[in-house]
């Protein structure tokens, strides 16, 4: 009798721990498609050797699919991986905006359009370093923070000393090209 009484406390401790324990945060699939790994030059497996370099913190698993790169996030993980888009991106735009104080950008919350005010001076690193690469985190951060494979950013560069539109660009499908046809456009309207 005294076995039975052991075996039925130690039952009864083991479904109270076992109901105290944490349960796992819930993931859901996220997929970065091809498309994105495309515009930025990047291949499916350095953005998951990427992935593996920053940690479980960042995902919980990780791996390649035909359509891009699937990411298992719990909803912290996603809001960091978020995070540390932005936060990158405000290190562009300050040296951005640095570099000549007439220079300016215009953000947008859902990461769908960016607008960057410079003259046909900017150097070439700096511009191609701070469109270029605020569009792929807008990009990344849309399809986070959307759950969607279908994104896109619509880039829009002006002149600063006019306000006037230089060209307007829809990322991935379109690449920025323009030139002095395009600033001298900008001077006359």
């Amino acid at each position: 009798m005294k076995k039975i009484k052991m075996i039925a406390v130690l039952f009864s401790v083991l479904v109270l721990l076992s109901g105290c324990a944490k349960q796992a945060p819930k993931t859901e699939t996220y997929i970065i498609p091809t498309s994105y790994w495309a515009y930025t030059s990047t291949t499916p497996e350095k953005a998951v050797e990427t992935f593996y370099d920053l940690g479980e913190e960042y995902y919980t698993d990780v791996k390649i699919v035909d359509e891009g790169v699937q990411a298992e996030l719990t909803d912290a993980q996603r809001d960091r991986l978020i995070q540390r888009n932005n936060d990158y991106i405000k290190k562009l735009v300050t040296e951005y905006e640095t570099y000549n104080s007439e220079y300016r950008y215009v953000p947008d919350e859902n990461y769908q359009k960016v607008d960057f005010y410079f003259d046909e001076k900017i150097p070439n690193l700096l511009h191609a370093a701070t469109v270029y690469n605020v569009a792929a985190g807008y990009g990344l951060n849309y399809i986070l923070a959307n759950h969607t494979t279908d994104w896109h950013v619509d880039i829009s560069i002006y002149n600063c000393h006019t306000d006037q539109l230089v060209v307007s660009i829809n990322a991935p499908y379109e690449t920025v090209s323009y030139g002095p046809a395009e600033w001298a456009a900008s001077y006359n309207e």
